[in-house]
């Protein structure tokens, strides 16, 4: 009868450590994973669109002012705004009166994200249209010439 416990526990108490093992490792490299990927501050990219070449992008953008970047996945996205605050996603979006798309990302450069809380708070102070168009042009003209910075920033 004890050899029988012993062949039946034996397997469970291996088991059990090996899991325990397995289950701390993974943990730790996910832990670190996470780490790096939400050290930054949240925002938002308002974007016009995606598009397989920057050609397409150059010929079907229908808003004049936008910065891009290239994603991972080699498609070209056309952003019409930058912003922290969910309140102003609704006046750019009112702005431009076209669909967009909202993106979520992480940002851990400090002078974007001073710039971006700059331009929020201009934002927040007005209802005007052509001055909230304003705020919003000479936020994306900061980086107009920069989409490579721009690039290394949200990806």
């Amino acid at each position: 009868m004890l050899k029988k416990i012993k062949k039946v526990v034996t397997p469970i108490f291996l088991s059990v450590i090996c899991g325990a093992i397995c289950g701390k490792l993974i943990y730790q490299i996910y832990d670190k994973k996470l780490e790096t990927d939400i050290t930054g501050e949240k925002i938002y990219l308002i974007q016009a669109g995606a598009y397989q070449s920057y050609d397409s992008m150059v010929h079907n953008t229908s808003i004049s002012n936008y910065i891009y970047y290239k994603d991972q996945d080699g498609l070209f996205k056309s952003i019409i705004g930058l912003t922290e605050n969910k309140e102003n996603i609704e006046k750019i979006k009112s702005t431009y009166q076209d669909e967009v798309i909202v993106s979520e990302y992480y940002s851990k450069d400090k002078t974007l994200n001073n710039k971006i809380k700059e331009y929020d708070k201009k934002m927040i102070s007005t209802t005007n249209q052509e001055e909230l168009k304003k705020i919003v042009l000479e936020m994306l003209t900061l980086y107009k010439d920069k989409d490579t910075t721009l690039t290394q920033i949200i990806s």
